[in-house]
């Protein structure tokens, strides 16, 4: 994101114009779902125009361009039609059919609200712009996010929040879930396996068991993301399950260990604690958490007992020797997480 002090350029000023009209339009959608349409649509058109600007301000001019005039705002902006031709015949990327038939729709129906007087909007009539909304918010998203995700990556953040906040609406849910239906279908033949997500409902839950008794999830509609261990109670044997970052207590006899205790839990090393530890690679350091000393032996490979990341091999840092789960050929000179390297200690001779 852009420091909102500075003086935005042509691109960043018409998205940050369009990211204020959405945010306004997601507060609105329930409670005031008239001006929720008309400034949806705003922001639709708006960032529509965005790559046009980018590529050059005359794009989405109307007539002869006039640069004084443009920064003075009098002057005729090309319309929704007129920018999704010159999306196509100017920059070569045109609109997705089902992009356009979605913001087409919006934008009828802000014409109606804007046109029409309306004395009110009934509960059917709100069900179906929440839903007209959410097939749009979806094409709009991917337009910034994937088609031109390079020109708006800034921005990235910010859509993602937005979507994130949106995934609360079951609409939007249902209407991502129906796009990426083929998508999950080939996943499927192809062997991965989906599961009802515990945040947004949809079979859209991808989940994979890097080891034995380890399971992630990662939804492709909302993103929610988890890791889960099944473990064996060490007080009563019962079966438990054990997320990262956190201690354990056994939901059957209420065995607790602490969170600094998991390592202990977990390693499935033989000769931890014998003469033969010191022919050990574990405990090593993660580079994904940046934990100290969390990574033990699990498997045919190495699980952090704090973030639950999986590993096949370790490497050593070339400076301090740790065993560590990244391999750096600079380490030497740079050192890792927990050392100076070569050049920190010989930054002051």
């Amino acid at each position: 994101m852009i420091n909102k002090k500075d003086k935005p350029s042509d691109f960043d000023g018409l998205v940050l114009n369009g990211i204020d009209f959405l945010e306004k339009a997601i507060t609105q959608l329930n409670i005031e779902p008239k001006y929720s349409v008309i400034n949806f649509y705003t922001a639709v058109e708006i960032l529509l125009k965005a790559p046009l600007v980018k590529e050059h301000w005359y794009l989405v001019v109307v007539g002869k361009p006039d640069r004084q005039a443009y920064e003075a705002g009098n002057f005729m902006s090309v319309s929704f039609d007129e920018a999704c031709d010159r999306l196509a015949s100017s920059l070569k990327k045109p609109l997705a059919a089902s992009a356009r038939k979605a913001f087409d729709a919006v934008r009828e129906h802000r014409n109606r609200m804007v046109h029409f007087y309306h004395t009110g909007i009934d509960g059917k009539q709100r069900e179906a712009i929440k839903l007209e909304q959410a097939q749009a918010w979806f094409e709009l998203n991917r337009f910034v996010t994937d088609v031109w995700r390079d020109e708006f990556k800034p921005y990235l953040r910010e859509f993602r929040r937005m979507e994130s906040g949106l995934i609360a609406n079951n609409h939007y849910a249902k209407a991502k879930y129906e796009s990426l239906k083929n998508k999950i279908e080939g996943m499927k033949k192809g062997g991965a396996t989906f599961e009802l997500c515990p945040s947004c409902g949809t079979d859209a839950c991808i989940t994979t068991e890097p080891a034995d008794r380890l399971r992630t999830f990662n939804c492709l509609v909302c993103f929610y993301t988890d890791t889960v261990l099944e473990i064996d109670c060490p007080q009563c044997g019962s079966k438990q399950q054990l997320k990262p970052y956190e201690g354990f207590i056994c939901s059957e006899c209420e065995h607790a260990v602490p969170e600094d205790g998991i390592f202990d839990l977990v390693d499935e090393c033989v000769v931890r604690g014998t003469k033969d530890d010191f022919d050990s690679n574990t405990p090593a350091n993660c580079d994904e958490c940046q934990g100290y000393h969390t990574v033990c032996e699990f498997g045919d490979g190495y699980l952090c007992s704090n973030c639950f990341s999986y590993f096949d091999t370790l490497s050593s840092c070339g400076w301090c020797n740790d065993p560590r789960t990244t391999h750096d050929e600079d380490s030497y000179v740079t050192g890792c997480e927990f050392c100076e390297g070569y050049a920190g200690h010989h930054a002051n001779d």
